[in-house]
C-alpha cells in the first residue's frame, strides 16, 4: 500500500518505482570530504529520482515513528543548545563516540524493528517492506548522504537510548545522544566511571542496532575545572552555556558552502543558526551583513 501511495503522489509509474527500488544500491554517486580531525569521510549521494522517493518516505513514513527524548540530533526545533543545556549544571561530563555510525546500522536492524513494532506496519505488504528497505539502505547499510538516514537512525536507536536512559536515570546521571556522540553528566566523578563501563556493556548487548561499537580513543572525561564541550557548546563553570569560536567558524563555513551541503549538513546548520539567533543575535546580524539576508534565511531552513 505504501509503495502504491508513493507512486501516485509523486506521479511516477509503478514500474519505474519498481526499477528504482531494485537498482537503488547502484543509484549513488560516491565522493569524499575532509574530516576536521584528519582523513576523509565517504559521502554517498543518491540520484535525483531516488532522493525524491527517499524524501517522500521520510516525510510520510519515518517522520511519524517514535524517537526517544534523549535523541537530540536531526529533530526539527531541537538545537545543539538544547543538547548542551541538559548537561550545563553538572560538575562532570563523559563523552563517548560510536564508530562508523550510519554504516553500522543495517537492514537486519530494520527487520528486527519491524518485528518489534508490528502496529507501525500492520497495513504494509511484503513488497512495501522489501522496497522500503531497498530504498533507504545501500547494500544493506545506512549511508551518509541519503536524506532518510538521520531520522531513520534515530528511530532505530530507540532501544539503545531507552537502555542508556534507564541505567543513567537510576543513578542520577543526565544522558543525551547527538547522532554518534553519547553524553553523560553527573555531580560525582566516580559514577561516570561506572557509567562508562555500563554503557560499553549496553552497546555490546543491544539488539537494535546490533552492530554498534565505540571509538575508544574519543572517550573523554572532563570537569568544570577544565574545558567541557557538548556539540560545540562550551559549558562554563558559572553554569551557563556559550557558543565556542569553533562553532561560529563552522556556521560561517557551512553558510559559505550552502549550495553544496547535503541534507544532514543543512539540518545541522539550521539547528546551529536557530540556536545562535536566540542566544547571540549580534552574530546572526553579522552573518546577514556578510552573506546577505536571502542566503542566511535559506540556511535557516532544514529541508
Amino acid at each position: 500500500m505504501i509503495i502504491e501511495k508513493m507512486s501516485a503522489e509523486l506521479s511516477l509509474p509503478l514500474k519505474y518505482v519498481d526499477f528504482l527500488a531494485l537498482t537503488a544500491s547502484h543509484q549513488y554517486k560516491q565522493y569524499t570530504i575532509p574530516k576536521r580531525t584528519g582523513g576523509e569521510r565517504i559521502i554517498l549521494h543518491p540520484s535525483r529520482k531516488l532522493k525524491a522517493l527517499q524524501r517522500w518516505l521520510l516525510s510520510n513514513v519515518i517522520a511519524v515513528w517514535p524517537v526517544h527524548p534523549a535523541a537530540m540530533a536531526y529533530r526539527p526545533g531541537v538545537s545543539i543548545f538544547d543538547n548542551a543545556n541538559i548537561h550545563v549544571q553538572s560538575q562532570y561530563l563523559l563523552r563517548m563516540d560510536m564508530t562508523n555510525f550510519f554504516p553500522s546500522i543495517e537492514v537486519r536492524d530494520l527487520v528486527a524493528f519491524m518485528a518489534k513494532r508490528p502496529t507501525l506496519f500492520q497495513d504494509w505488504t511484503d513488497r512495501d517492506k522489501s522496497y522500503f528497505a531497498r530504498l533507504v539502505f545501500r547494500h544493506g547499510k545506512l549511508t551518509v548522504g541519503a536524506p532518510t538516514s538521520p531520522a531513520l537512525s534515530n528511530a532505530l536507536c530507540f532501544e539503545l537510548d531507552s537502555a542508556l536512559a534507564g541505567i543513567t536515570s537510576a543513578q542520577g546521571v543526565a544522558y543525551s545522544r547527538y547522532a554518534d556522540d553519547l553524553f553523560f553528566s553527573a555531580n560525582k566523578k566516580q559514577v561516570l566511571i561506572s557509567i562508562e563501563a555500563e554503557a560499553k556493556a549496553v552497546l555490546g548487548e543491544i539488539k537494535i542496532p546490533a552492530n554498534l561499537s565505540l571509538n575508544q580513543a574519543k572517550t573523554k572525561h572532563s570537569s568544570k575545572r577544565g574545558a567541557r564541550r557538548v556539540t560545540g557548546i562550551v559549558l562554563g563553570s558559572d553554569g551557563k552555556a556559550y557558543v565556542s569560536r569553533d562553532t561560529k567558524r563552522t556556521i560561517r563555513t557551512l553558510v559559505h558552502q550552502l549550495d553544496t551541503l547535503k541534507d544532514e549538513e543543512r539540518i545541522r546548520l539550521a539547528g546551529l543558526i536557530s540556536y545562535v539567533s536566540g542566544f547571540e543575535p549580534a552574530f546572526l546580524n553579522n552573518l546577514i551583513l556578510k552573506y546577505g539576508a536571502d542566503k542566511v534565511s535559506s540556511a535557516k531552513q532544514h529541508t
